[in-house]
């Protein structure tokens, strides 16, 4: 027991003098407490809803406005002129068709059809919408004094990108995103943390050699090496799950490029405030594991609480992660690449500035 209380003081002693680790140990579960509690949800929330119906159609209106009203779709922004290109372009999550002639007409007589035109890239959502959209329309036929059917409207459902809700079609893309991020994580951060620990750092600094220089040299290898991770999971993708791949690969590549930047300066950062690599795995846990739960790769950012939607939207895992799912499920314009790589690199760069600053060539 006096051996035992021995090393009980040592360890406490040795923990109490590293305020990197106290502070990753005690504080940092509550905030992941705080922060996952908010973002885990599975229930479809925040359904971007974009109605094609003509003029004049009163039905249709009101099941919009009902849909609206129910807590489950919010207007998708800059759609009424085409609902259908709403959903091909992301901007919208599902939008509702009215039939020719309008919907006025034909929901006073059974079997009035409504295509449902679905976005299924996150099939969370798109398990819920239909299920949802038949609530909001029985209670608009009852508000209009519209004698209950058999099934007064009729939705033709159309899963655009996965229609057969492929769960692994959904997983994959995700998956790539989120491998390739914890991969330069892991081999930038843990390759200059060693050379930290062991002392080399300073050994290099003997050489002619800048700071700059040592980060290029930390930083390219890896990249082209999880440049090969991401290809090797891309092609077992297309090969095991027989995943498409309907957009550009240039596009593929380029995207990859514009997420390095934040996602290596993330890397440099997180090696400038750890000492050795115990801190430096305890630091990749903690910062893969927020990053991934605030992306949308997993659970759609939209059911979020509002603050941490806003900080989804400054997250490049979250970026990449639905840039990755378009490109593979969808082909998207340069406009939908550009937006997204814009904010990547403008993130990467205000974090490079940072880890640059903070990066130091001594013990």
């Amino acid at each position: 027991m006096k051996k035992f209380f021995g090393f009980l003081k040592k360890e406490t002693i040795a923990l109490l003098r590293d305020p990197v680790l106290m502070a990753a140990v005690m504080i940092m579960p509550a905030v992941q407490l705080v922060v996952l509690s908010g973002a885990i949800t599975l229930e479809a929330q925040n359904l971007r809803l974009a109605v094609d119906s003509g003029t004049n159609d009163v039905m249709i209106e009101k099941i919009y406005n009902h849909a609206i009203g129910s807590g489950w779709f919010v207007r998708a922004p800059d759609t009424d002129k085409d609902a259908v290109r709403a959903v091909q372009t992301g901007a919208a999550d599902v939008a509702i068709v009215a039939p020719d002639g309008g919907l006025t007409r034909g929901g006073m007589r059974d079997g009035a059809v409504v295509q449902v035109l679905i976005d299924s890239m996150n099939i969370l959502k798109a398990q819920s919408i239909e299920a949802y959209l038949q609530g909001v329309a029985a209670h608009a036929m009852l508000e209009s004094n519209i004698a209950p059917a058999a099934q007064p409207i009729v939705f033709d459902i159309r899963i655009l990108f996965n229609p057969q809700l492929n769960t692994k079609w959904f997983m994959v893309p995700a998956m790539i995103a989120i491998l390739v991020f914890i991969a330069i994580l892991v081999l930038i951060t843990i390759s200059i943390a060693k050379e930290k620990e062991s002392g080399t750092i300073e050994t290099l600094m003997s050489y002619p050699i800048s700071k700059y220089d040592i980060i290029v040299g930390k930083v390219v290898p890896y990249i082209l090496m999880s440049f090969l991770i991401m290809l090797s999971i891309l092609f077992m993708g297309l090969i095991v799950f027989h995943l498409p791949f309907i957009g550009s690969g240039l596009m593929f590549v380029l995207g990859f490029l514009a997420f390095c930047v934040p996602a290596s300066a993330v890397a440099v950062l997180l090696a400038a405030y750890t000492r050795n690599q115990q801190q430096a795995l305890l630091g990749i846990v903690i910062v893969a594991f927020l990053a991934l739960m605030l992306s949308g790769a997993l659970v759609p950012t939209e059911n979020m609480p509002l603050i941490l939607q806003y900080i989804s939207q400054i997250n490049p895992l979250s970026h990449y992660s639905y840039m990755v799912r378009s490109i593979i499920l969808k082909g998207p314009d340069w406009s939908y690449f550009a937006c997204h790589a814009f904010v990547m690199v403008i993130v990467g760069i205000g974090v490079w500035i940072i880890a640059i600053k903070k990066f130091k060539t001594t013990l």
